[in-house]
């Protein structure tokens, strides 16, 4: 069988109280032929230490301590593990998330039987952090293969979901042709790295033996929970203009399901603190304002009746 190198990346930052886990579930990957390069984006804890003992007991693992004239971000960090990385294919890890440990062994299994632009998709539990518990995810509409990736988002457009980075196993080739990690975005950076991946996929493998633990912390409902800074805010609207850009320029359809249920989303969160946001982009949510603003004379209109009905019942 097959054996070509995995490369594993983990961007870090002040992570030393819960990395542990995630390198040892690196350690016990029953796929051997990997190199793990964890990039440290100048943390001020222990996180440098607990790493120099993971590099005395495996050889496999590399670490890289950010120069203070490198870009600070996990998207820069990304980069620079896959500009220093050698393996055939990548699998994105973040410092606080675990991969059962035949994770990466079944999707190379399944990997190795296509071509180099299919990309493997698996299973994910959630981790809450209170109370500590595990939420499992079972039957999702997509959980399964793809041979055409407009239909994975038409799925998604009517069901929602997403998968986390971790998920995912992806060769080098179709990464380079899709371009690197957008460094100038710091919320949904994965979001739009991922669709440039998928769009430019030929088929999406779904290996149902593989699982991986997606800590709550990191992403909720595709980063809004986040959205606590006008950068963050501007970086999730460059998103999914983006996004958007080339779904039309890929699959020759404007105002797609996918698009606009993403689009709500960002939308109804924008409306609790960054309303002057909608406003400046209001050609980009023009269907969710029309939207919002019939279902606004709606509610009016219910009112009214009520009112009147209330009025006609009194007089009787």
């Amino acid at each position: 069988m097959q054996q070509p190198l995995v490369s594993i990346i983990i961007p870090a930052f002040n992570r030393a109280d819960i990395i542990q886990q995630t390198l040892d579930s690196v350690l016990s990957q029953t796929y051997h032929n990997w190199e793990c390069i964890i990039i440290d984006d100048r943390s001020t804890d222990d996180t440098k230490k607990i790493m120099e003992s993971y590099l005395l007991k495996d050889s496999r693992f590399k670490f890289i301590e950010k120069k203070d004239c490198q870009k600070k971000g996990a998207s820069a960090s990304r980069n620079i593990g896959l500009y220093n990385s050698e393996g055939k294919y990548i699998q994105f890890l973040d410092s606080d998330d675990l991969m059962h440990p035949e994770k990466i062994e079944h999707q190379v299994n399944s990997l190795i039987q296509n071509d180099e632009f299919t990309i493997g998709t698996c299973k994910w539990d959630r981790i809450e952090i209170s109370p500590l518990e595990i939420i499992k995810f079972s039957n999702k509409a997509d959980y399964k293969d793809f041979t055409d990736t407009k239909e994975y988002f038409d799925i998604i457009g009517k069901y929602g979901g997403f998968f986390p980075p971790e998920a995912y196993l992806v060769s080098r080739k179709i990464i380079d042709f899709s371009g690197h990690w957008n460094e100038n975005l710091s919320n949904n950076d994965d979001g739009e790295f991922f669709f440039r991946i998928i769009s430019n996929a030929s088929k999406i493998v779904f290996e149902e033996k593989s699982i991986v633990y997606h800590r709550k912390s990191i992403a909720i409902n595709n980063n809004l929970s986040e959205i606590d800074s006008i950068e963050k805010v501007n970086s999730l609207l460059n998103s999914w203009k983006i996004i958007e850009s080339l779904y039309v320029a890929r699959y020759h359809i404007e105002n797609s399901t996918y698009i606009n249920k993403k689009k709500d989303g960002v939308y109804n969160a924008l409306k609790i603190n960054y309303k002057f946001k909608i406003k400046q982009n209001s050609f980009f949510f023009k269907n969710q304002i029309k939207e919002d603003n019939f279902f606004l004379k709606f509610r009016k209109l219910l009112k009214k009746i009520k009112s009147k009905i209330t009025k006609y019942a009194n007089r009787v």
